[in-house]
């Protein structure tokens, strides 16, 4: 077993490649199924050398560089290529169609991005924009690889900035982690002590988190340093078939994986028994959950779902992390039963496949995150006095981690200063981190109770309120500025993202506001590709505010629910009703053909947008009504089964209306069977 005493991430790599040429370090399954592309350390160095070789010849070094990939090897190849160079990457997921074009904006803003590297397809589909990218230099992978300049060694130091982490839904004020080499390793050796080398050096890792986000990075990472075998797929190949997860796991022998709560309950409750078939869980030891709170009603579900599969409750290793740190800070270790803490009685219970343990109310249940990582120190302070509190009490969860902790915000002195390096009197020889999150330590376990930043999380991905609300605003001179409050509800299964928003007095006898209500679901799924659940229209002045005008969403949230704003008109998903079908089996007789398509796809929007099927025009871009890309994904695949063709997800952003993606899909069906 080797110890890389490396002390910059790229330096890792090329030990590795001396040590070990041929290891097939990433093998990614482009189909989500069969089609392994294979990366050995190796090739992955030589790729990345000849990347850095380039990027050196341009003169990018010590320049912010974004890197706009879709899932794949050349993510890595790219991202390693400007640590080599000593280049500042930036990843950020390419946009589609203008989608999520604004945070990209703000991210290129932000940074002061000097290029932009994508492969050739993503270079194609940038210039053809509404964006002008002219101003920047766009560089495809494969030239930069094409180039043969030479590589020139550099000395690359602890402390060199690696890439700069953008949390997931800023637009408005976006803000970038400076991540360093130093922080990087550290947090990986963290990881890897929590389960014990010799548990996890040279295991087979699988998984579909996407790389652009800290999750997905850094257990490649790990898997990277540890010689762990990594296969991996893309989100969007997990989106359509969940299944593919599991059965990747199972074929290769995968035996550890992690997600976002969410993806778990996803498998609950897509998965068929049928595509179960063969796929065996009993290897799979290792099952982080993290990104989003942990609910035990989520462990409990898939547990009790895949258990004929060989799945063990006792793989959940429930974890807390953030970009800022990052990643881990705390996690129930492999060798450690699920716990958790009734929210009523405090008593503590821990799951195990030899308990046999009745829970008739799971949510109210709080998860341990487990354990705090070794170096690091964790204390709940109250947020307002700034006073440590005794354990067992709720408070603001504070992290001091030597190492991994971030150096601040890409040029962002006062965000820095409010959450980095704060002192506390009374625990001397700490420099804290402020997480914004609310939670309590008892018997040495770290429990999530909630946020005090106004941040919204929806499956793993962060969202900045004052952001949905600005772009909301911006949408018709009938919404008030400045007088909007978005904000999450949890059903106990969720948070569900809702948005309330004052009237403007001159439009309160003349507006329709069902047609507001629409357009605040269309301009949210476009611009962050998440629909709210509920829209509350309420009349001028009654947003509740503090007397500097600041929003109080709290404060909102808690007279929504107490029934005390005063409301003109309402939105809400569960009272929507709309046709349903079964979309692999269309309900519709007949030869198909154009007309028989457009019906399906009529039906099928009518039911995902949560709109009466005569509001659907044909003659309407899909993006259009308020869809969610995981929607996309969906009907895709749907329409892939039943026309038995290959139909992307981008088809539905591309064409201009549905009638032409009717004639498009018709097109493909006649040719396949002509």
């Amino acid at each position: 077993m080797h110890e890389s005493s490396s002390m910059d991430l790229s330096g890792l790599l090329s030990e590795k490649a001396a040590l070990y040429p041929d290891f097939p370090i990433y093998n990614y399954l482009a189909d989500g199924e069969s089609d392994l592309k294979v990366l050995t350390y190796s090739d992955f160095e030589a790729k990345s050398k000849a990347v850095a070789a380039s990027l050196q010849a341009l003169g990018l070094e010590g320049q912010r560089v974004l890197l706009l990939f879709p899932q794949g090897l050349d993510y890595l190849i790219a991202l390693f290529g400007c640590l080599y160079a000593r280049v500042i990457a930036v990843p950020a997921y390419p946009p589609r169609n203008n989608r999520n074009l604004q945070r990209l904006e703000a991210i290129i803003s932000d940074c002061n991005a000097k290029a932009i590297i994508a492969d050739v397809k993503g270079v194609e589909h940038l210039i053809k924009m509404k964006r002008d990218f002219s101003s920047f230099k766009i560089y495809a992978i494969e030239s930069l690889l094409a180039q043969q300049e030479d590589y020139q060694i550099q000395t690359i130091a602890p402390d060199q900035i690696a890439y700069l982490q953008y949390t997931s839904g800023s637009t408005g004020n976006p803000k970038g982690v400076v991540i360093r080499h130093e922080n990087m390793l550290h947090n990986i050796k963290c990881q890897v002590e929590i389960f014990g080398d010799e548990k996890i050096h040279g295991r087979t890792f699988c998984t579909w988190a996407p790389m652009y986000h800290d999750m997905g990075l850094m257990s490649m990472m790990t898997a990277l340093k540890t010689e762990g075998v990594c296969y991996f797929m893309s989100p969007v190949h997990f989106i359509q078939k969940p299944a593919r997860w599991l059965q990747a796991i199972s074929k290769y022998g995968a035996e550890y994986s992690l997600g976002p709560n969410f993806a778990f309950d996803y498998c609950t409750d897509k998965i068929l028994d049928e595509e179960m078939e063969g796929v065996d869980l009993s290897n799979w030891w290792i099952v982080t959950n993290g990104s989003e709170q942990v609910r035990l009603d989520t462990l409990m579900r898939f547990a009790d779902r895949f258990k004929n599969w060989g799945f063990n409750i006792e793989a959940f290793c429930p974890a807390y992390g953030m970009a800022e740190t990052t990643l881990i800070v705390s996690t129930i270790k492999g060798t450690q039963a699920v716990r958790a803490i009734n929210k009523n009685t405090e008593a503590v219970t821990d799951f195990s496949s030899a308990s046999d343990i009745t829970i008739d109310d799971p949510h109210a249940y709080l998860i341990s995150t487990g354990e705090v990582v070794a170096d690091a120190k964790v204390v709940i302070v109250e947020p307002n006095r700034l006073e440590v509190l005794a354990e067992g009490k709720e408070g603001e969860i504070w992290v001091d981690n030597p190492g991994s902790i971030a150096s601040g915000y890409w040029q962002n002195e006062e965000a820095t200063k409010v959450s980095f390096n704060q002192i506390l009197d009374s625990v001397p020889g700490h420099a804290f981190l402020r997480t914004g999150d609310l939670g309590f330590m008892k018997e040495g376990h770290l429990y999530i109770t909630g946020r005090i930043k106004d941040m919204v999380i929806i499956r793993g991905r962060n969202y900045y309120p004052q952001d949905i609300e600005l772009i909301v605003q911006e949408s018709h001179e009938a919404l008030e500025t400045h007088s909007g409050a978005a904000f999450a509800i949890d059903d106990g299964q969720e948070e569900k993202l809702v948005f309330v928003q004052e009237i403007n007095r001159n439009y309160l006898r003349s507006v329709d506001t069902k047609e507001l209500i629409n357009l605040i679901r269309k301009t949210v799924a476009q611009e962050f590709d998440v629909v709210p659940s509920r829209i509350v229209l309420i009349k001028p002045l009654s947003l509740p505010k503090t007397s500097s005008g600041k929003i109080q969403r709290y404060l909102t949230k808690e007279q929504m629910l107490e029934g005390k704003l005063r409301i003109i008109d309402e939105w809400h998903s569960a009272d929507t009703s709309t046709t349903s079908i079964e979309p692999s089996s269309p309900d519709i007789e007949g030869p198909v053909n154009k007309e028989v398509i457009t019906a399906w796809l009529v039906k099928m929007l009518s039911e995902k947008a949560k709109l009466p099927i005569e509001e659907i025009d044909v003659h309407a871009q899909v993006r259009d009504y308020p869809l969610e890309s995981i929607d996309a994904i969906f009907v895709a695949d749907e329409l892939s089964k039943w026309l038995e063709i290959n139909v992307s997800p981008d088809s539905f952003w591309a064409l201009p209306s549905i009638d032409a993606l009717a004639g498009f899909l018709e097109k493909k069906y006649k040719e396949r069977n002509d």
